[in-house]
């Protein structure tokens, strides 16, 4: 008798002990930023629930190249401008940041002298003058990113944002201050000894 009694009690405090137990959440906790319905994927299709999706890209050094749609599809492919298409730079290419930090590289090359250098996500100083990149929209065929130009100051002096889109094959470019140009895809052995001019100025982030 005294055995079934210790059972029912045991019965019953197991019985509390349950009913007092909170149901586990699986969702977001509320503030964290992170949104069941729009969770960070990386190129793959992977998902990183842990990641805030409100961040506007994690693509970039530090991050390696999985989640950098664009330049993980186009990476060290070269585009040279189309005829009829007036631009500051007649070569662009894209890099994954395989083994440096500079994710584009503009090319200008001219009869005596050829330009070279290349920019980078985040803030660069480049002599003396401030400027700071963002990615503000990475797929796999379309890439905007917009630097802010401080110049020498510590404010803003005016911002512009960039547009890469493939289009057929083709690489339209497009920017906020009214530039437009296409590119066509071009296989160039890029070495100082390939290029025909006298003088290669190599500026900051020069791939040579």
């Amino acid at each position: 008798m005294n055995k079934l009694l210790v059972i029912l009690l045991l019965v019953v405090l197991f019985s509390c002990s349950n009913s007092d137990l909170e149901p586990i959440n699986s969702s977001p906790p509320s503030g964290s930023g992170l949104v069941d319905q729009d969770v960070v994927t990386d190129a793959s299709g992977r998902q990183y629930p842990f990641l805030d999706p409100s961040v506007v890209s994690y693509c970039g050094p530090g991050w390696g190249r999985k989640f950098c749609r664009f330049l993980n599809k186009y990476d060290e492919t070269t585009w040279e401008v189309a005829n009829n298409y007036p631009t500051d730079f007649s070569d662009i290419r894209f890099s994954n940041f395989s083994g440096n930090v500079y994710f584009i590289s503009f090319f200008n090359y001219g009869i005596d002298t050829s330009y070279c250098e290349g920019w980078k996500i985040g803030e660069t100083n480049y002599s003396g003058e401030k400027w700071n990149i963002n990615i503000k929209r990475d797929e796999e065929d379309i890439f905007w990113f917009g630097y802010d130009y401080y110049g020498e100051s510590e404010e803003i002096e005016h911002s512009v944002t960039y547009k890469y889109e493939v289009i057929n094959g083709l690489l339209h470019f497009s920017s906020s201050d009214g530039s437009l140009s296409i590119f066509t895809p071009i296989e160039r052995n890029y070495s100082e000894d390939d290029i025909g001019t006298g003088e290669i100025v190599k500026l900051e982030g020069c791939m040579f």
